[in-house]
């Protein structure tokens, strides 16, 4: 199956999983947890839409440790700039987004853990996103600052982790799966 079908079905199984189904305070939970293994510093994360796992969970949970929080600013080429976690607005692709100053994907190196969002993941970490590239291109920086960049995170639902996700070349794999049941390390 292509990329874009997987997607459509992806999403389309989100929308439709029932309230009960979806555990987002413990994957806001299994979030902590790998959060508080990595140490001090910041965190990247992002605001879950309805149907993404976190919605109504992550931020908040991420905001009760008192660490600062990074959020990302879509702009036109997919491209991703941050700013610290601030009052909101709606930003070009509907999603809310901080008003505060902006910084380029080099303040991420300040983060304890970067947490991103993906609609699945294969078993060894290589997420499946939207298809926009937003990430992709704001990863590849961090990926190739090195050994010492934080880690990455991907939140999603045990169905979501699938061998049938295509990597291409330009994919880099999370180092961290988190579910409901709790997180690992990718191999890779």
């Amino acid at each position: 199956m292509n990329k874009e079908e997987l997607r459509r079905r992806l999403l389309h199984a989100r929308r439709h999983r029932p309230h009960k189904q979806r555990d987002d305070a413990a994957l806001a939970t299994q979030c902590l947890r790998l959060l508080d293994s990595r140490g001090p510093g910041a965190v990247a994360a992002y605001h879950p839409l309805p149907s993404e796992p976190g919605y109504g969970s992550l931020l908040p949970a991420l905001r009760s440790t008192g660490r600062d929080i990074l959020l990302p600013i879509t702009h036109p080429e997919g491209r991703l700039t941050w700013a610290y976690d601030a009052p909101t607005r709606t930003g070009a692709l509907g999603i809310a987004e901080p008003t505060g100053k902006e910084y380029g994907g080099e303040i991420l190196l300040t983060c304890a853990l970067i947490v991103v969002p993906a609609l699945g993941l294969t078993p060894q970490g290589y997420r499946l996103g939207k298809g926009g590239g937003y990430y992709d291109r704001s990863l590849s920086t961090l990926y190739r600052s090195g050994e010492n960049r934080p880690p990455v995170a991907a939140l999603v639902y045990p169905e979501e982790i699938r061998a049938d996700i295509s990597v291409e070349p330009h994919d880099q794999p999370v180092d961290y799966l988190v579910e409901p049941k709790g997180w690992r390390r990718q191999s890779k």
